[in-house]
């Protein structure tokens, strides 16, 4: 009779406790299906990582109808699930819960992990070059180019526009992760030199490697843009004198579409004096010449007084100064300042 009543207690208890825990048990009976949706989605994910932005994508797309509300808890339970699974687990570039690494996949380049976490980054300047073969350079730096802070945000609420469609009410609603920029310095153990940049040109995506690259002619204007990220104007004019006759066509349209008038000056010096390459685009990029005592080919290098007449360009990259070619004379007085 005493067993029977300490019996009956119990289930009394077990029954209370159950009663007030009511949420924690719905939710974690709604994650089975959504989980099991969300895994088969990933098995197929092309990219190496997934954030937290794209699992509550995922969640919405699993949802029976347009309208149909998200439990408050759930996308959480979901993650658990999944990480009680081992299908995923937190990438440790990254803050906490903002970006997973999928199992199973082979270790991934940095390139692929820096394109598959910030969406509008492409690679660039130096690393651009390594992969394009322009140099024989293996750089230590992973260089990206992405929008600053305004056209990203605004760029974001347009593909998460895209992405959630219908679904973008109950989405916000349930105040699943946004589509936000995840900062990181390091990918990979590769450390990243992020430049914010309005212009990004032209790049192109690989789908093996699934990354965003900068096309040729854009790292040959970036080159003459900004040399210090692209291994400094020696190693410019070194990739403009191997590679310039060969994509000549790509740097000529790129640079006359969208180069400033001091990288045209640039490139045409290059080109011409120092490839010896003749061309009437480049005869055109003589017009942007101007004297001034500040006008230099190398923007970071010390002013030289040897410059070239044609291009009215202060020569001060010290493996050109002894080259002797035409065109080159001393700086004369008198120069008006000209900023780069």
């Amino acid at each position: 009779m005493r067993f029977k009543i300490k019996s009956c207690k119990m289930n009394v208890l077990r029954t209370f406790i159950l009663q007030l825990l009511p949420t924690k048990s719905k939710v974690s009976a709604a994650a089975d299906g959504p989980a099991e949706g969300i895994a088969d989605r990933l098995a197929m994910w092309e990219r190496p990582v997934v954030t937290d932005y794209e699992l509550g994508a995922l969640l919405c797309a699993e949802l029976p109808a347009a309208n149909a509300a998200i439990e408050p808890g759930l996308y959480k339970a979901i993650v658990d699930r999944l990480s009680s699974f081992r299908l995923i687990a937190p990438a440790k570039d990254f803050k906490p819960g903002a970006v997973f690494q999928l199992f199973g996949r082979p270790k991934p380049s940095a390139m692929e992990v820096a394109c598959a976490v910030d969406p509008f980054a492409c690679v660039s300047h130096l690393s651009a070059m390594e992969f394009h073969g322009l140099t024989d350079r293996f750089s230590k730096i992973l260089y990206l180019t992405t929008p600053p802070n305004k056209e990203w945000r605004e760029q974001a609420q347009e593909r998460m526009a895209r992405d959630l469609g219908q679904h973008m009410a109950v989405h916000r609603a349930a105040r699943l992760p946004m589509l936000r920029y995840l900062g990181f310095e390091r990918v990979e153990g590769v450390r990243v030199e992020l430049m914010r940049r309005s212009s990004r040109g032209a790049f192109k995506a690989i789908k093996s490697p699934a990354i965003r690259v900068a096309m040729v002619g854009r790292v040959f204007l970036d080159m003459v843009r900004e040399p210090y990220n692209c291994g400094g104007m020696q190693h410019v004019v070194d990739a403009y004198r191997e590679y310039g006759s060969q994509y000549l066509s790509l740097i000529l349209e790129e640079i006359d579409r969208h180069g400033k008038p001091i990288e045209k000056v640039r490139a045409g010096y290059v080109l011409e004096e120092v490839c010896k390459i003749e061309h009437p685009r480049i005869d055109g990029w003589k017009d942007f010449a101007q004297r001034g005592g500040s006008r230099m080919l190398d923007p970071q290098g010390e002013y030289a007084p040897t410059f070239s007449e044609t291009w009215k360009l202060s020569i001060n990259v010290p493996s050109l100064l002894t080259d002797g070619r035409d065109g080159e004379g001393q700086a004369g007085e008198g120069l008006a300042g000209e900023g780069t």
